[in-house]
């Protein structure tokens, strides 16, 4: 097995709403996820969503059929779910939360209410296009320009030979993803990512993901 570790670091361009669910301790309808310290992160679940999303799309565009996981209670063998699991196959990659890294841990308390703001916003009716009576909502984004990084963001132990696949593929769900969060129709999220792949601690170059990119997608599209 080849140890794979992905390196992240997510600088926003505008500001991030990351739901947490809830209001408690803030003025807002809609707060957003912290960790224990108080700092904004970006869940690693939602790091695994829209990879695992990205990753489907790619496939789809090759012409590739894949099942959504609770499709069926029979389960169809594809690189999707040898990746990212499914409710019957757990995925041998671990995803971890992306905490904001603009100051250390023990600081963070002191200094909850500096990392976000609290931005007012109307409900739309889609059908007529008007904002919604009494729908006016306050919610907390995360501010631009924060960063979020983690040095194993997407950790995990591979099969030998589809190492280089999967790399390829996680590398590239990377660069097709350039929204984080809700709101995203309200220009909330967008996002620059910077990303360094590691095979058993070994620096992956951008060549060599594009070149097991290209092979992967050329078997997809020749139906092998």
């Amino acid at each position: 097995m080849t140890r794979l570790t992905i390196q992240l670091a997510i600088t926003l361009d505008t500001a991030m709403s990351v739901g947490a669910g809830g209001s408690a301790g803030t003025l807002a309808d809609k707060s957003i996820v912290r960790d224990g310290w108080g700092r904004p992160i970006i869940p690693g679940s939602q790091v695994k969503g829209k990879l695992r999303w990205a990753v489907e799309q790619l496939f789809r565009s090759m012409g590739q059929a894949i099942p959504a996981p609770f499709d069926s209670d029979i389960e169809q063998k594809t690189l999707v779910r040898e990746l990212f699991g499914s409710p019957q196959h757990r995925s041998p990659l671990y995803f971890a939360d992306l905490p904001t890294t603009i100051v250390a841990p023990e600081q963070a308390r002191s200094m909850h209410n500096q990392f976000s703001q609290v931005r007012p916003s109307v409900s739309i009716n889609r059908r007529r296009g008007t904002a919604e009576d009494q729908r006016l909502l306050f919610q907390e984004t995360a501010l631009e320009h924060m960063q979020f990084t983690h040095n194993k963001a997407i950790t995990g132990h591979v099969p030998d030979a589809t190492a280089e696949t999967y790399a390829a593929l996680l590398w590239a769900a990377l660069k097709l993803t350039d929204r984080w969060g809700g709101a995203k129709s309200r220009g909330l999220g967008w996002a620059t990512i910077e990303s360094t792949v590691l095979l058993d601690e070994n620096h992956v170059t951008a060549d060599v993901l594009a070149k097991a990119l290209h092979n992967t997608l050329t078997h997809i599209g020749d139906g092998s």
